[in-house]
């Protein structure tokens, strides 16, 4: 009984302040607040997942060309279906700097999930944001899809070389070889 006691208030710190931590995609120039004390599972330039024992967040970043209103809906209802969601309800999502919709309900082990599938109105964005929760957890789902924003695309700072123009050199590393891999 005592341990169920300190899990539950565990649970209520860990997941309680929602501006613990903030993570930037500087290329799509996205940020957003989870708690603290979350272990980063997955992370490539469009996939990002972090987990808590009572809590996962999952986002996944496309063109959104081919996002209307229609697919947008559709996507979120097929991923509820995959993931066998009833009680679900769909709502319109406003999010800093996007717009959407979001699906909520209840998973056949009684956790409850949010499905939003938002594009952005400054670039060539949209994102599927997926949070499994417990009940007690829902004002801090609410509180990282409010932290979400997005600003304008950042242009490459690149400079592509002339035809006709003198090469530059390469400059050579200190390390060589082997050293490469015990760094």
């Amino acid at each position: 009984m005592k341990q169920m006691i300190i899990l539950l208030l565990l649970a209520i710190v860990t997941v309680g302040n929602c501006n613990g931590e903030q993570f930037k995609w500087s290329g799509h120039d996205l940020t957003f607040d989870v708690p603290e004390g979350g272990v980063v599972t997955y992370n490539s330039l469009s996939v990002f997942e972090i987990q808590w024992y009572d809590l996962t967040v999952l986002i996944k970043l496309y063109d959104k060309s081919k996002a209307d209103d229609d697919y947008m809906k559709y996507a979120l209802r097929h991923t509820a279906a995959g993931y066998n969601m009833y009680d679900t309800k769909l709502e319109k999502a406003k999010i800093n700097g996007c717009k959407g919709f979001s699906l909520t309900g209840t998973l056949p082990d009684g956790s409850r999930a949010c499905l939003t599938n938002v594009k952005a109105k400054k670039q060539d964005l949209a994102m599927q944001i997926e949070i499994n929760y417990i009940l007690e957890n829902e004002k801090s789902v609410k509180k990282i899809l409010d932290s979400f924003k997005i600003g304008k695309k950042q242009k490459t700072k690149q400079k592509i070389q002339k035809k006709g123009e003198k090469e530059k050199p390469i400059k050579t590393g200190t390390l060589e070889g082997e050293q490469l891999h015990y760094i």
